[in-house]
């Protein structure tokens, strides 16, 4: 089963990273059903492969009914929290009073937020991009020990290979619809 798996996620991890922007609806299924997968593959015995894979079938419903409306939402809020950490750190950095702190920090996460809403769509590259190239080294790294991830140690290799992918991923989505506007309107 772990073969099956392995395949699978390298042939959506493909898709994903090089064109997941037209795709990303379908995508936000199917990376539950890879992930939710892997989830009840860790709660349920190695006999029962088939459990797991209805717990995935499980997730991948679920998340479809709720990422992809709430997505745009979950956009903002990543914005919001990195401009707040790095308008705040800079305030902490600048040694200046806690209350300036903060509001640096809630200026910061309204400028960032708002900022990443605009450029959903860049982000959605961004996302499949990388999630695809994760996938991708998930998936060779069950059939290939040498890109395995896990048991609670860094592989450097596997890294350097997501991150390697995941560039040339965006890169190539960019080239091909950076003028379309499909979750931005």
């Amino acid at each position: 089963m772990d073969a099956w798996i392995g395949v699978a996620a390298i042939l959506v991890g493909l898709a994903s990273c090089f064109y997941g922007y037209p795709l990303f609806r379908i995508f936000l299924i199917l990376a539950g059903l890879i992930y939710g997968y892997l989830l009840g593959q860790s709660f349920t015995p190695a006999s029962q492969p088939w459990l797991a894979l209805l717990i995935g079938v499980g997730a991948a419903v679920v998340l479809a009914l709720l990422a992809y409306p709430l997505w745009s939402i979950g956009v903002i809020i990543i914005g919001a929290a990195l401009g707040f950490m790095i308008l705040g750190a800079l305030g902490l950095a600048l040694n200046v009073s806690p209350g300036a702190v903060i509001l640096m920090g809630v200026l910061g996460a309204a400028l960032v937020g708002f900022l990443f809403y605009g450029v959903r769509d860049l982000f959605v590259m961004l996302a499949t991009a990388f999630s695809g190239a994760t996938q991708m080294v998930y998936g060779l790294g069950l059939l290939l020990p040498a890109l395995a991830l896990g048991g609670g140690r860094p592989n450097f290799l596997a890294i350097v290979a997501m991150m390697a992918l995941g560039g040339v991923g965006f890169a190539t989505q960019y080239g091909m619809f950076k003028d379309r506007r499909t979750y931005s309107s």
